[in-house]
């Protein structure tokens, strides 16, 4: 039997920003979510969800809503959550650290509110 790994593992060794790709925004209000598996530090990351519109270049990307991950891994995952506004036509998540630490994280695709 294989077994499934979900997430990605990032091996930060000091300050570095880390992006995810860039997603269909289903609307302008909504929740992010992430889902942290392991972490070595508390305190070294902090999630962000950007958003942009699709005529706009990467470096146009603005904040929604961010997330410090305070938390080292215990038995079970944690899940963070960010509540999200303003969204244009597309979102990322981008991962930001602040000093050397391992983590292992999944995005989960944002639940938007209905306009």
């Amino acid at each position: 039997m294989d077994t499934m790994i979900l997430g990605e593992t990032v091996v930060a060794t000091g300050v570095q920003t880390y992006y995810g790709y860039w997603m269909q925004a289903g609307g302008n209000e909504g929740v992010a979510a992430v889902e942290v598996f392991f972490n070595s530090e508390a305190s070294a990351f902090t999630v962000v969800l950007e958003t942009k519109s699709s005529d706009e270049p990467d470096s146009a990307a603005e904040d929604l809503g961010s997330g410090v991950l305070v938390t080292t891994a215990g038995s079970t995952p944690t899940t963070y959550q960010m509540l999200v506004s303003n969204a244009k036509d597309l979102v990322r998540y981008k991962l930001v650290s602040s000093k050397f630490g391992i983590i292992h994280i999944q995005y989960a695709q944002p639940l938007w509110q209905p306009n």
